[in-house]
């Protein structure tokens, strides 16, 4: 509708100027080296018109001309662009689904395309990788780290790959050349963290930790669960190295930090009964308990008692453990294990019953026939149980959160991957359950469901 208008105004316009120049006749008359010319004012008017219009036409088609090889460039150059991304696209694909052959051909047809280096090599990389060539990886990442815009990632490959072999050393140089370009990238801290731990600097490392908690680089949950686990491995250097006053201070800071630490509570109970307040330490382990009910805490509970402890007395302290949690699991299992020790045969029954009601892992089932085995009043085997138990489902352990491998003992660091403050204590997961059932790779698509408490011997 607007261009109409305008449209209409250009012609009306025209229009005026023509009547104008009709309604006003006259001659022009131009004298120029010995010429005349005479005209009309229309014809002039024309005349000047036509011109105009001509000049404009040649200076377009100038214009046209001009631009063209330009255009031709810029249409040849967006169509390799175009070509590039598809190549850097397929490319991306075939890495993903694992296909060596397809990645190499395409990251080919990316170097030649586009001329943007950094992106062929980070093709290269992860087709070197996928292909099993880490020499050409690093290769790669290395050449990435020539690059402003590809540094940090190739430091990133570069670590990872350290990692890979072993070699914590050049793990952490590239860790912290990482960290003076982007302090503030949360993987980067926690790399330097597990690195120094490992590294055995624990100062650098809680600096890093309460540096990144300042900045709001971590939340302040992870931040004291990563403090905590930290104070508690000093604790535990300072200790063995005869520093009592020193591993206090720090495994009582683990503990206030994350009163749930198992490591530190136990830790923390145990140099205060060394000090000689062992009722104080249990009065302590018993304020834990209700915290984080946990083995741990029962066993130096009843390594305060001495060795010589009839079983009865030692039931009647676990007992005063697990007052303020009466019905949590690892209440049941701790007062199972004191009635089997006191030969209280219905007290066990009574507890392992009420296990098998809500986590009938091995262990349970394990005492399960150790019962059968003592107490002659029980009707069932003890083969019985083993049975059960060897399909069951595991005990609670010290796992890594973020590979899934399972500890013997907690560390601030995972022993597998790295990790730093990722073991918690809870179930395994089902393929390392698998494995321990069976040690064949079988028993990954055909690890047995867990077994609810209507499958015990004599419930049929």
């Amino acid at each position: 509708m607007l261009r109409f208008l305008i449209y209409v105004a250009e012609v009306a316009i025209v229009v005026a100027v023509a009547v104008w120049l009709a309604n006003r006749p006259g001659v022009v008359s131009l004298d120029w080296e010995g010429w005349r010319v005479e005209t009309s004012v229309g014809i002039l008017a024309l005349s000047a018109f036509l011109l105009a219009v001509t000049a404009a036409g040649i200076f377009a088609v100038w214009r046209w001309i001009r631009r063209r090889p330009r255009e031709w460039s810029m249409r040849r150059r967006l169509s390799r662009q175009e070509a590039g991304v598809r190549a850097l696209s397929d490319g991306l694909v075939a890495i993903a689904s694992g296909d060596a052959d397809n990645a190499r051909k395409h990251t080919r047809r990316v170097g030649s395309l586009l001329d943007h280096a950094p992106v062929t090599l980070l093709l290269e990389a992860q087709t070197a990788q996928i292909a099993g060539d880490e020499a050409a990886a690093r290769a790669a990442f290395e050449g990435m780290t020539q690059n402003e815009e590809t540094e940090f990632l190739g430091l990133r490959g570069l670590i990872t790959d350290a990692l890979r072999e072993g070699d914590d050393t050049r793990a952490l140089s590239y860790a912290k050349r990482a960290y003076a370009l982007k302090p503030r990238t949360p993987w980067v801290v926690d790399s330097m963290v597990s690195l120094l731990s490992r590294a055995g600097d624990w100062r650098e490392a809680q600096r890093l930790i309460e540096e990144s908690q300042k900045s709001k680089r971590s939340s302040s949950a992870q931040a004291r669960r990563q403090q905590a686990a930290l104070l508690t491995e000093r604790a535990r250097v300072a200790r063995s190295s005869g520093e009592a006053a020193d591993a206090y201070a720090q495994a009582r800071k683990a503990n206030e930090l994350d009163p749930a630490l198992v490591p530190a509570a136990s830790l923390l109970a145990q140099l205060v009964a060394e000090d000689g307040r062992a009722r104080r330490a249990r009065k302590f382990l018993e304020k834990s308990w209700v915290a984080a009910p946990h083995p741990d805490l029962r066993d130096v509970y009843l390594g305060l008692l001495g060795p010589q402890t009839p079983p009865l007395e030692t039931y009647k302290a676990v007992e005063a453990l697990v007052r303020s949690t009466p019905e949590h699991p690892e209440s049941h299992l701790a007062l199972a294990r004191a009635a089997l020790d006191a030969n209280l045969w219905g007290e066990a029954h009574r507890r392992l019953d009420e296990l098998q009601a809500v986590a009938p892992t091995a262990g349970v089932y394990r005492l399960r026939a150790r019962l059968a085995d003592e107490d002659a009043e029980d009707m069932t085997t003890p083969a019985e149980w083993l049975e059960l138990a060897a399909s069951a489902e595991s005990d609670r352990a010290w796992v890594c959160g973020d590979c899934g491998t399972v500890a013997d003992d907690w560390s601030a660091v995972c022993g597998h991957c790295g990790a730093f403050a990722t073991l918690g204590w809870s179930q395994p997961p089902r393929i390392h359950r698998a494995l321990a059932h069976s040690g064949g790779d079988d028993s990954i698509t055909n690890a047995p469901e867990t077994l609810s408490s209507a499958g015990v011997p004599g419930s049929a």
